[in-house]
């Protein structure tokens, strides 16, 4: 019975709040005469008693008795400002003051209540990021994937303090929550957070396009399209390639496409005002790179981490006029990997580079050095007398791609990597692709984008989930030279890296079993798993995310670096590579970084530093008084032509 009352006295109040004013007014008035009501019944309990007989707010001026006890009590109730004072007064008198003393109460409520509720609108807006941003010199990025937190450690350690205003179509909560979550609002930057379409002209107005010192466009992972999420990127390329409202100084523009299919799509809408970044080919090349020279990924960790070695441009008067060869040897703390200038195209000025230059090359007067090294500015002295090796090797060959490949798991880049493959395998080369994509539906895709057949490689499709072990049935891990675990889109799992660490798992016990123990390569995501690695016999880790957000946020700062990474991460070129020792030195003999510099140029290559392998560290740009004896096993890391065959 009194839950039955319950719910049907709530049915009543929801009734009376659904007809708004009207029905919440009645709601009122019943509410004052019920309270009201059984306030009066405080008469019974010695209202008026001697006890309280000096209580200067209980009024006896009437009849001690029901009149008294109703004024007592909608005092109590109504708390009317200056209606209490009229007591005793003539009952019209009392109904002016008791009409003007609620309508007084009703203008102030009024009044609150607008101010509630403009400050409410003014929050909700301010958390839907509806307001205009009135930045100057931020760095605006244009749209949300993974990459947004790595772009934001970049920047921090880049430039720190900076301002960053990001624009993305997510709602302002859910993009908080993520960024707290992965610890960027600890980040020395301010962070200014607006929701919204980037590809919209006047969503760019609100966040001050036009006075942004860089912008930053990076692709969404998911789209359903054929374009994928590269059809918004570009629609907002269009949009920034066009625009002419720049107040002063164009920022820098910097865009991400996701898909190499894309990038001349990409580069028609660009205009050629933009630096892209393909990230499918540059992950492809930096896999491939990995499969061919063991123990890479490492160099790349350091390149693109926010400590460390990088590449810097630096202009140095005492070095024009010079060689490549000459100057070399007369850095103590950097090491000069090539040259960059600046070329008029059209009404605009473009920055080129050149790297790994021939060791004659002259340098001219306004060209600056690209260098690899901690920092800038970098100490040059003139070295004396050209340095001589005495346990130069003369020989060598370039990495090639193991005869016998797996490749587990799918995503965007396997088109990218089975091209990049064909390109640096001898003829006979053996892929095989275990995904849980249908292996016609695989070869079908692979094959549309294709331009012309695979050379040097085939491709065998297997389905099956990597994480099973029913998977592996027809797969001898013992005959394979090398496995690559790319990061697995394909099964819609939202955590990518969790399921390459089950995968991995799967593998450490089919290893064990199997005593195989071929070199193993892993894409993650997220660099934060990186640790997770340890014990699984992983041999190399590219974190995706960090070399594409890495180049994002460095070539917003540096413009200068937009050509240098074309260059290094493009197909052809030069690439960065780990050779054995035996191809530059005696091995056993005492060595140091000068005779590696010395055997490299001999070969029309730009030595980096050393990687030894029974300790397995990495000395990039090395100290020079240190010296080593080098064995078999050690590698020469080395800037060198790329060659396809």
């Amino acid at each position: 019975m009194l839950q039955e009352f319950k719910e049907r006295l709530r049915y009543m109040i929801d009734r009376a709040f659904a007809r708004e004013f009207a029905g919440q007014f009645i709601l009122f008035l019943v509410l004052v005469v019920v309270v009201t009501l059984v306030g009066m019944t405080a008469y019974f309990f010695g209202l008026f008693g001697p006890e309280n007989e000096d209580v200067p707010g209980i009024p006896r001026g009437i009849d001690r008795g029901f009149l008294d006890s109703l004024w007592w009590s909608m005092q109590r109730v109504l708390r009317l400002p200056g209606f209490e004072r009229m007591y005793g007064a003539t009952p019209p008198i009392l109904a002016y003051a008791l009409f003007l003393s609620i309508m007084g109460l009703a203008v102030f409520g009024i009044l609150v209540s607008m101010i509630n509720t403009a400050m409410q609108r003014r929050i909700e807006t301010l958390r839907k990021g509806d307001s205009p941003v009135k930045e100057r010199g931020h760095v605006l990025v244009l749209g949300w994937s993974d990459k947004i937190y790595s772009v934001l450690r970049q920047l921090a350690r880049l430039q720190p303090g900076s301002k960053v205003v990001i624009l993305a179509p997510e709602e302002i909560e859910e993009m908080q929550e993520a960024l707290r979550v992965n610890g960027s609002m600890r980040e020395d930057l301010t962070i200014i957070l607006r929701s919204g379409i980037p590809s919209n002209v006047a969503e760019l107005n609100r966040v001050a396009v036009d006075r942004a010192s860089s912008v930053i466009v990076v692709s969404p992972r998911a789209d359903r399209d054929r374009l994928g999420g590269d059809s918004e990127v570009i629609k907002t390329m269009m949009l920034l390639a066009a625009w002419r409202e720049w107040r002063g100084q164009c920022p820098t523009l910097t865009a991400e496409i996701a898909l190499e299919q894309n990038q001349e799509l990409a580069e028609i809408a660009a205009r050629g005002r933009m630096h892209l970044i393909s990230s499918s080919t540059v992950i492809s090349k930096i896999l491939v790179q990995c499969i061919r020279n063991p123990g890479l990924a490492d160099v790349y960790s350091e390149l693109f981490a926010p400590y460390g070695n990088g590449l810097h441009v630096q202009s140095i008067g005492a070095c024009a006029e010079q060689t490549m060869r000459d100057i070399s040897y007369g850095f103590p703390d950097a090491i000069p990997i090539g040259i960059a200038w600046e070329e008029q195209q059209g009404e605009e000025l473009k920055h080129a580079s050149g790297l790994n230059p021939e060791p004659d090359y002259d340098i001219a007067e306004d060209e600056q050095l690209i260098l690899l090294a901690h920092g800038v500015p970098v100490k040059f002295s003139q070295p004396g007398n050209a340095y001589t090796s005495r346990i130069y090797r003369e020989g060598g060959v370039s990495a090639r791609v193991p005869r016998r490949v797996l490749l587990i798991g799918w995503n965007g880049n396997v088109f990218d990597i089975l091209v990049e493959l064909d390109a640096h395998a001898l003829r006979g080369t053996e892929i095989v692709l275990l995904s849980e994509m249908d292996p016609d539906a695989a070869r079908k895709h692979v094959e549309q984008l294709l331009d012309h057949e695979l050379e040097n490689v085939s491709v065998e499709y297997l389905a099956g989930d990597p994480v099973e072990r029913g998977s592996y049935s027809e797969i001898d891990l013992t005959s394979f030279q090398t496995i690559v675990l790319l990061a697995d889109t394909s099964s819609g799992e939202p955590d990518i890296d969790a399921r390459t660490l089950r995968t991995l798992l799967r593998l450490s016990d089919l290893r064990r079993r199997t005593a195989a123990s071929p070199h193993t390569v892993v894409e993650l995501l997220d660099i934060a798993n990186k640790d997770l690695l340890a014990g699984l016999h992983v041999d190399d880790v590219v974190v995706s995310d960090q070399v594409i957000s890495a180049q994002l946020a460095q070539i917003a700062k540096q413009p200068v670096l937009g050509p240098i990474y074309r260059e290094l991460l493009s197909a052809g070129g030069v690439e960065i590579s780990l050779r054995p020792v035996s191809d530059y030195v005696e091995i056993g003999s005492s060595c140091s970084f000068f005779d590696l510099a010395f055997a490299a140029q001999q070969k029309m290559e730009i030595a980096l530093g050393v990687r030894l392998a029974r300790e397995g560290e990495l000395f990039l740009n090395p100290e020079r008084e240190l010296a080593w004896r080098l064995d078999e096993d050690d590698r020469v890391v080395v800037l060198a032509q790329q060659l396809y065959r």
